[in-house]
């Protein structure tokens, strides 16, 4: 599901650069009549545990922009959805163990600064990830081979928080090009079952994220 996502994404970000040069002609003169800009945006994100047990991973990024065009406050509303696969150490084996997939939804606030079609963007969000653990095929075997059978492992649902920062480019009335930076503090709850018994600990699933992808929005004009 998570390659299918992304080929969808890549399609509409070249649909969307390839119709920029006939759309581009219709909005010149607009922008100063402009008052607000409220867009929903797509793309991808790369993702870089801090977790040394964690593995990079790439996943889909759907991110609300709300904004004036000139400098203010505003708030800000997204979806942060990605799998990261884990390694474990059991009995002395250090081993791949599975895949955390997390559905975060978030809000927050922040702050945009405006310098022509550019803008620049500094928040804060936070939310509630729900998340879903999915044993590796080969976790079972290995382990069992070195007398630690596994019999499953888990994870709650968790609160998420995600300083983040942007920097975007208003191609013309309706879309918008850009690229963020972000921190996602997570620790849902894990437990981790064996044949000897259950082992329960907070999963550092914090990672660094970078994000390319486009906007598509709803203009507003100055009354």
């Amino acid at each position: 599901m998570k390659y299918s996502t992304i080929r969808l994404i890549q399609i509409a970000c070249l649909f969307f650069w390839a119709v920029l040069p006939a759309a581009n002609a219709h909005a010149q003169g607009t922008i100063d009549n402009v008052a607000a800009h409220a867009g929903i945006g797509g793309g991808i994100t790369f993702y870089n545990p801090t977790n040394g047990d964690g593995q990079t991973s790439t996943g889909f990024a759907l991110a609300y922009r709300w904004h004036s065009f000139h400098s203010g406050w505003g708030p800000t509303f997204g979806l942060d959805w990605h799998s990261t696969d884990f390694d474990q150490t059991l009995g002395g084996l250090n081993a791949r163990l599975g895949s955390l997939r997390m559905r975060a939804l978030l809000a927050g606030f922040g702050y945009t600064g405006q310098a022509g079609r550019w803008s620049v963007s500094a928040n804060g969000s936070g939310g509630y990830a729900f998340n879903s653990f999915t044993v590796a095929n080969d976790a079972r075997p290995t382990f069992a081979s070195v007398g630690v059978p596994l019999v499953g492992s888990d994870v709650d649902n968790s609160w998420v928080v995600r300083p983040n920062v942007a920097v975007w480019y208003d191609v013309f009335k309706h879309v918008g090009v850009g690229v963020s930076a972000a921190y996602l503090f997570a620790r849902p709850n894990q437990t981790i079952t064996t044949a000897t018994g259950t082992q329960e600990h907070d999963l550092k699933a914090d990672a660094f994220e970078l994000a390319a992808g486009v906007t598509f929005g709803v203009w507003k004009k100055k009354p």
